[in-house]
């Protein structure tokens, strides 16, 4: 049995601002620096055998302060990364609203199949997480792996791994830090994905 261990990064000065940061970097709020070591350390008793990030600097950041505990250098991979939020990013969310508001109103009707322009659609996320993840379950059979994501990005995997639509995914809250935790079960009766939790903050408290 494989654990997997999916953590959304510390809060950021953006996510603050209310900014879509998308693909481009801001740098952990002073929350979100203390958020990082909150969830080191609730982490730490843990039995981690590797730790993957995505390479930007808010998944990097929270995923080191982890590795600290247990002597683990993270790998960063760009399949990692959050959705592409393309024009939008950088942008307040009343930005948006102000200046593409047929694109923000349309994506609550489709938001699998809408494109923000220079944007990314769930389901090429999912495509890019999902190569991942699968090459990392068959190279780590039966240890423990975590993975510093984003929160969209954690909801389109989890929701795949647990056959929720993707169009529902919105429903799975991700917190700056919450812990998800899933286990890969390959047995005599096949292949399957069980949820240990989902997005607990327990240690935030």
């Amino acid at each position: 049995m494989t654990s997997v261990i999916l953590v959304r990064h510390g809060e950021t000065v953006w996510n603050l601002e209310q900014r879509y940061q998308g693909q481009l970097d801001s740098p952990l709020s002073k929350q979100g620096i203390i958020q990082t070591e909150q969830v080191a350390k609730a982490l730490s008793k843990r039995v981690i055998d590797v730790i993957y990030c995505s390479d930007l600097l808010r998944a990097r950041k929270t995923a080191e302060k982890i590795g600290e505990y247990h002597n683990l250098v993270p790998y960063s991979d760009s399949r990692l990364r959050e959705i592409k939020f393309g024009v939008w990013e950088g942008l307040t969310r009343a930005e948006v609203m102000e200046k593409y508001n047929d694109i923000y109103k349309a994506r609550f009707e489709d938001g699998l199949n809408i494109r923000v322009p220079g944007g990314e659609l769930p389901g090429e996320l999912l495509e890019r997480f999902a190569g991942f993840l699968e090459e990392k379950i068959s190279k780590h059979q039966n240890q423990t792996i975590v993975i510093v994501s984003h929160g969209a990005a954690l909801r389109v995997i989890i929701a795949s791994l647990l056959h929720i639509p993707l169009e529902k995914s919105y429903c799975l809250r991700q917190n700056n830090t919450g812990i998800s935790e899933l286990k890969f079960v390959n047995n005599d009766s096949g292949c399957s994905w069980e949820a240990v939790t989902i997005n607990c903050t327990s240690h935030l408290i």
